[in-house]
């Protein structure tokens, strides 16, 4: 048991903020899922790309930036088991919520660009 001290949840910095970006990927994930009926079969998320066919996904592949951000989330919140600094680890979780912020506004304003509403 004295190896399970090392993932203490208490040793996570902004638990709560944590928590919230977690909620609120998984809510843009059920959302997107839930309006599929309104949102075009294709919708432009590679705007880094040139103007094609290239920049456009299938509609349920918009998840795909909540689902990363999620990610990063849950690994930078591994990492922060592992970083003595606690700078580090406020920095770590910051940026997986920065990460997030802006999975969600991309989502959403794709949403509100294509959608039928």
């Amino acid at each position: 048991m004295a190896g399970f001290n090392k993932f203490d949840i208490r040793l996570i910095p902004f638990k709560k903020l944590v928590l919230a970006v977690v909620i609120l990927d998984l809510s843009t994930i059920i959302l997107i899922l839930v309006l599929l009926g309104k949102i075009p079969p294709q919708v432009p998320l590679f705007y880094g790309l040139p103007v094609s066919e290239d920049q456009l996904v299938k509609a349920p592949l918009l998840i795909l930036p909540s689902l990363i951000a999620l990610l990063l989330v849950f690994l930078n919140s591994l990492l922060t088991f592992f970083l003595k600094d606690d700078f580090l680890k406020k920095v770590l979780i910051m940026a997986a919520f920065g990460t997030s912020l802006f999975a969600v506004i991309t989502t959403f304003k794709i949403i509100f660009l294509v959608g039928n509403f």
